[in-house]
């Protein structure tokens, strides 16, 4: 605005003094007082227009608002709302899930998880987590079928480091690893099933030291007095030495390869081969891991 009335000005001057020059000349003189009078009018309209420039400019400065849209809503801060963010829920909300409940039902009454805490298992059903009110975690799946719920699971939500399944079989203890392979070891599926199953578990349970050095006194025991191949038809004791030559070589695989990670390795090669029907005990194969175990616990002593 300010700079505009400046230049309106300036031009209202010029056309004002030409006006003027002219009205002193008698062929121009008529014409000379039109112009005189619009360069005095424009002369006027600019000083107005810079006028209404400062003003405004005086407004802003001052925290007026700078438009009529602006001044008509009051000033308020609005917060930022979280995304992704989900109420915790409470034990007893954990305990109350059943087996066969609907989604709705637990929509309901634990409430719908956000986007980013559903996801899906290797076999296509719904899981849905959430965060405990004091700590831990709670995961409720639904079969892709008729979304009902078909296994709940808990991490630290019944008491520190519990870590518990729920399905129509009952509630199954996922830190006692034993009774996880006895039930495995009692089911109808085949051998490399099995295997697989106990591999599973093997390599999502996290071994303390301790539990590491004993598990390694065990495998090394058990190979000495030649016991770990001489009954393979032993579903229990055979799978229970997979799960622990397994567990071993894996709290090992992030750290320098030691004497007892190769041997951990090869006590498993020798154990899940002859349990599955691939080589015999006394084959090339087994020599030759039984070898390496050798020179293995030489490394040790």
């Amino acid at each position: 605005m300010g700079v505009l009335g400046l230049l309106v000005g300036a031009v209202g001057a010029i056309v004002w003094l030409v006006g003027l020059v002219m009205m002193f000349i008698k062929k121009t003189k008529v014409k000379g007082i039109k112009i005189f009078f619009t360069g005095f009018v424009a002369i006027f309209a600019g000083i107005g227009l810079m006028m209404a420039g400062n003003s405004a400019d005086r407004k802003e400065a001052n925290g007026g608002p700078a438009s009529e849209e602006a001044s008509s809503k009051p000033t308020e801060e609005v917060a930022s709302k979280p995304t992704n963010v989900d109420k915790p829920i409470a034990l007893a909300q954990y305990e109350s899930v059943q087996i066969g409940d609907s989604q709705d039902k637990i929509k309901k009454e634990l409430g719908k998880v956000s986007k980013g805490n559903i996801d899906e298992d290797g076999d296509g059903n719904i899981m849905w987590s959430y965060s405990g009110k004091e700590s831990g975690l709670a995961y409720v799946y639904f079969s892709k079928d008729d979304k009902k719920v078909i296994k709940k699971s808990e991490i630290s939500m019944l008491k520190e480091n519990s870590n518990t399944e729920t399905t129509s079989n009952g509630t199954v203890d996922l830190n006692d690893w034993n009774s996880q392979v006895k039930k495995v070891a009692a089911s109808d599926k085949t051998e490399t099933e099995k295997f697989d199953e106990v591999s599973k578990l093997a390599s999502e349970f996290l071994l303390t030291d301790e539990e590491s050095k004993e598990f390694e006194d065990y495998i090394v025991n058990e190979y000495k007095t030649k016991n770990y191949l001489k009954d393979i038809g032993n579903d229990e004791y055979m799978l229970a030495n997979i799960f622990r030559a397994t567990a071993v070589d894996k709290h090992y695989e992030n750290s320098e390869r030691l004497p007892i990670d190769e041997f951990a390795f090869d006590f498993l090669q020798n154990t899940k081969y002859t349990y599955r029907g691939a080589e015999t005990v006394g084959s090339q194969f087994v020599l030759a891991n039984e070898k390496q175990m050798n020179d293995s616990l030489a490394a040790m002593n």
